[in-house]
């Protein structure tokens, strides 16, 4: 930016002959970000995938185990949905979510301890909100931020998803993962309702459900996501943004793109849990 204004503020006379000096130093600029993001964050993407590194059975990856997984959510949303909304107003307790994520990236490969707190507030937060982006982590200073209107149980799911992208897990569904299994093993309903109405959201869906199958509380959830969402999304922008992020990660070796959300279904189904709720860790040679 600031060799813009230079070359902006030049003497219209000397500017031709400082185009070339503009352009080979924004390049470099430009080359510095890439080296510095590859080393920081993007190499992560090159990590070997999570079913590596615990058991994983694809045979249990089916419809029917789907179907039985989403009528489970359905019936912990139902059940939690009194107690998490009594507590709905309660600041999120940040050392007690990374004390249930915490063992669950270590039990998924990481041996060290990443550091991580709550998110830092952001310039970017009226493109996130326009865009429906939840959140982010910065690949430079690896700093969470996270959409000023997420909705109260949008959050602890949220924070964990990003933390997990500072652990080096890269990939969405195994980001999406990890958030699940961090909120379902936390005390807390409301972080509890968090988990269990995230992976709702993103098991496959019936074409319709009945009023019945969900308590009036979850529908009137429902229903802020789609007001939260009908009052804040540019629809143009939300297009764009994600197409470009789809791009990103297809170059980045996620093969699926945007896709790859929702493909911590499989890792959900495939993946068995030990006593602790945590994933259970593929036996080394």
């Amino acid at each position: 930016m600031v060799l813009i204004v230079r070359f902006v503020r030049t003497p219209s006379r000397l500017r031709a002959s400082k185009v070339v000096a503009l352009l080979l130093s924004c390049a470099a600029v430009v080359g510095i970000y890439a080296i510095w993001f590859e080393l920081s964050w993007g190499w992560n993407y090159a990590r070997a995938p999570l079913e590596t590194r615990v058991q994983f059975y694809p045979s249990r990856v089916t419809p029917a185990a789907a179907a039985l997984l989403r009528g489970r959510a359905m019936a912990r949303m139902n059940a939690l949905a009194a107690a998490a909304h009594a507590n709905a107003a309660r600041p999120l307790d940040v050392d007690a979510l990374r004390a249930q994520w915490l063992p669950a990236v270590q039990r998924a490969g990481d041996d060290w301890t990443p550091r991580v707190g709550p998110p830092k507030p952001t310039v970017a937060d009226p493109f996130m909100v326009a865009t429906g982006t939840s959140g982010f982590i910065n690949p430079l200073t690896l700093n969470v931020a996270m959409a000023s209107d997420l909705l109260w149980f949008e959050r602890p799911f949220d924070l964990a998803h990003e933390w997990s992208h500072d652990a080096a897990y890269a990939r969405e569904d195994e980001a999406n993962y990890l958030a699940i299994v961090t909120t379902l093993r936390s005390p807390d309903p409301a972080v509890q309702y968090s988990g269990w109405f995230e992976l709702f959201l993103y098991l496959p869906q019936k074409r319709h459900y009945a009023h019945r199958e969900f308590v009036p509380l979850v529908w009137d959830d429902f229903a802020a996501l789609r007001r939260r969402n009908a009052r804040h999304i540019n629809a143009l922008l939300a297009h764009w943004s994600w197409r470009t992020y789809n791009a990103y990660l297809k170059s980045n070796r996620v093969a699926s793109g945007v896709a790859n959300y929702d493909e911590v279904t499989r890792l959900m189904l495939g993946v068995p849990f030990d006593a602790q709720g945590l994933p259970i860790a593929r036996q080394r040679p």
